[in-house]
């Protein structure tokens, strides 16, 4: 399922870097064509249900938290790190999708960019979706976890 959205960003990718014209390579100082990439891509949990900020209209966002996690091997076992994400979502369609079929606990899978922001004298870093692929309505897995310590 994810192999051919994966693909399909890799190409988009590799396409736009080969346009890229007028690099010269040498030093900080590159052409007045040069290309830059700003691309995320999520895999992960929602952490609460999205909410609408800004009211209704054009300027608008639909926000949600989203986790992460790595896992790998460490000295001790097994070791576990959750990330936390911020996301917005401006696209007038995309953002009320998010809003109505999003809840907490959903596995999304979201690309777009980073954003760097301040707000009240602190940096934020929001992502910024461009896509959203709904891939659970429900926390399934946890779910069957819980039955299972009950018994």
């Amino acid at each position: 399922m994810f192999g051919r959205a994966f693909r399909t960003s890799v190409f988009q990718l590799q396409r736009g870097l080969l346009r890229c014209e007028g690099m010269t390579g040498t030093g900080s100082s590159f052409g007045p064509r040069e290309k830059s990439v700003n691309q995320v891509t999520l895999l992960g949990r929602v952490g609460q249900d999205p909410q609408l900020r800004g009211g209704l209209g054009k300027s608008s966002v639909t926000t949600f938290s989203m986790a992460t996690n790595e896992r790998w091997q460490g000295e001790e076992g097994p070791m576990t790190k959750t990330t936390w994400h911020r996301v917005a979502v401006f696209q007038p369609g995309l953002k009320d999708l998010a809003l109505q079929y999003i809840k907490k606990g959903n596995r999304v899978y979201v690309t777009g960019k980073i954003d760097t922001s301040m707000y009240e004298g602190q940096r934020i870093t929001s992502i910024i979706a461009d896509n959203i692929i709904f891939l659970s309505s429900e926390r399934a897995g946890y779910e069957e976890e819980e039955g299972e310590e009950d018994m």
